[in-house]
């Protein structure tokens, strides 16, 4: 299920825990009281954000604690050259390159993989770029299938997508399997508090 995204409550405190999306942090950071705590390696926000940071995160990912991930892999082909100016080029919430500077070259982000092309830097100093080379053919993994259904018609015209059919993974069902009886475990909790 790759659900990679849990929330943990202590003294008054919520710990975010996902992964990278700089969508995300410029979400996260206009909730009163957000802190990245740099030695868990997680956002932190007060307990009562809860539903706030649950919100932001299901905009974001498409799925939450609450809501399963349901992945897919997309095969993405570019007709012409893609770029960002100074900041990744994001698509599915996945960093298709990541550059810093004019010079830095560029390289992409977890889950993102090229069989074919290239990625590099480029641009000015000032107004460096992130660009992703025509011709580049990249496969994307654990991609969220809402957030796939949902940006996949705003997409430049020269950018083409196409979900790779995969099998069911064992341990991916196993793992689903187990999200879905704590939410149940927790359902029964809740109703027998009412």
């Amino acid at each position: 299920m790759n659900n990679m995204i849990r929330i943990e409550t202590n003294n008054g405190k919520a710990s975010l825990f996902t992964p990278y999306n700089p969508d995300f942090v410029k979400a996260v950071k206009k909730i009163g009281g957000a802190a990245w705590d740099g030695k868990e390696k997680c956002w932190t926000v007060p307990e009562a954000q809860v539903p706030a940071a649950r919100f932001i995160m299901e905009e974001i990912y498409g799925y939450s604690d609450k809501i399963p991930n349901e992945p897919v892999t997309v095969l993405v082909t570019f007709h012409d050259d893609v770029w960002e100016q100074r900041e990744d080029l994001v698509l599915f919430g996945k960093i298709l390159a990541h550059a810093y500077e004019r010079d830095s070259g560029a390289k992409p982000g977890e889950d993102v993989a090229y069989i074919q092309g290239d990625i590099t830097s480029g641009g000015s100093r000032k107004n460096w770029l992130s660009i992703v080379k025509k011709g580049s053919i990249a496969i994307l993994t654990n991609v969220n299938r809402t957030v796939y259904e949902r940006e996949k018609a705003y997409l430049s015209p020269y950018i083409e997508t196409e979900v790779m059919e995969t099998k069911p993974d064992k341990a991916m069902l196993l793992e689903e399997k187990e999200f879905l009886l704590k939410q149940i475990a927790d359902i029964d909790r809740m109703l027998q508090e009412a």
